[in-house]
């Protein structure tokens, strides 16, 4: 290869990288509506049989929505009712915590301590105002995403097409063969990870109903979306189930902490085996390490898509460099 083709190459590749950075959270969001097109992609397969496709993706939408409207509006009051209950019992948890400072820190310790508490509790106001006034924008995002679902789910193949297009064609053939890899295992992913967010959602609203613990439908939907992140997101959906508890008695702590413990355990042991690794194997220290670099990069979105895109990741390595050099 000629020099000013290779300098040429270089920059139109460093451009290609520079664009990518810039517009990494819309690629990030793009890649959100290519999770709820395969979601989608379930029963608009299965409806597509005996109907148009465009009719089936219009059905299941209108069905989903209407299905998420029914939930709202029968969970809902009770979610807002739980959460009032969870607000009106923090003045108890902060009383208790006052005397607990002073028996351990003394007056003046337990001073100096309230007084960071409330800087810190200022500073958080200010980030709940901020994340207050993003509900607007982030409600705009999602509809934009899910439409974008909805219009890949409504046609797969033309948008594999148009960027099968970008592609020289020596390598045409590959990148089929990668696509559809990626896509079963990205569709076998998805499939395994809903199953264990309604396994672990239910078991832990039961443990914590049982336990006593109040809010424990707002808790136990909290660890239904906290189980799509995993390792992560299970460590943060139990952490506002202990505090809740805490708020109420040390008791109660305890049972929520062994509502969580088990839980956990039949992830690992049942829920895991039996469910996610037929679907697709990743190594925990490679999945951990992955969802710490793209949350570093790239924020909380970056973290929420680690895992499927590290699935991907991997089929499309699996394929085009372990394979051919076994072989």
């Amino acid at each position: 290869m000629k020099p000013l083709s290779v300098g040429l190459v270089l920059l139109f590749t460093g451009a290609a990288v520079a664009a990518a950075w810039l517009a990494h959270q819309v690629l990030l969001l793009a890649f959100l509506g290519l999770l709820i097109g395969v979601v989608f992609s379930f029963p608009v397969d299965w409806l597509a049989k005996v109907m148009p496709r465009a009719l089936a993706v219009i059905l299941v939408v209108l069905v989903l929505a209407g299905g998420a409207a029914a939930v709202g509006a029968v969970v809902v009051p009770t979610l807002v009712r739980q959460a009032d209950e969870l607000r009106e019992s923090a003045p108890r948890a902060l009383s208790d915590a006052r005397r607990w400072l002073r028996a351990k820190q003394g007056e003046e310790g337990a001073r100096k301590t309230e007084e960071q508490a409330k800087q810190t509790a200022g500073k958080a106001a200010e980030g709940a105002l901020k994340a207050a006034l993003g509900l607007v924008s982030s409600a705009t995002i999602i509809v934009l995403v899910i439409a974008l679902g909805a219009f890949l789910a409504h046609e797969p193949d033309s948008y594999r097409r148009g960027v099968r297009h970008l592609i020289p064609a020596r390598h045409q053939e590959k990148f089929d063969e990668t696509w559809r890899r990626a896509s079963r295992s990205l569709r076998r992913w998805l499939g395994g990870i809903l199953v264990s967010m309604t396994i672990m959602g239910t078991l832990t609203g039961l443990g914590l109903a049982l336990a006593g613990v109040n809010g424990w439908l707002l808790l136990a939907v909290l660890t239904f979306l906290g189980t799509f992140v995993p390792y992560l997101g299970a460590i943060a959906s139990a952490i506002p189930g202990l505090l809740a508890a805490l708020a109420q008695s040390p008791h109660h702590f305890l049972l929520a902490l062994l509502v969580y413990l088990v839980v956990h355990v039949v992830e690992g042991y049942i829920v895991d085996p039996l469910v996610m690794k037929r679907a697709v194997h990743i190594k925990p220290a490679l999945l951990l390490f992955f969802q710490a670099v793209a949350g570093a990069v790239f924020g909380v979105t970056g973290t929420v898509v680690a895992t499927p895109l590290l699935v991907c990741i991997q089929e499309a390595v699996q394929y085009l460099w372990v394979e051919r050099v076994r072989s």
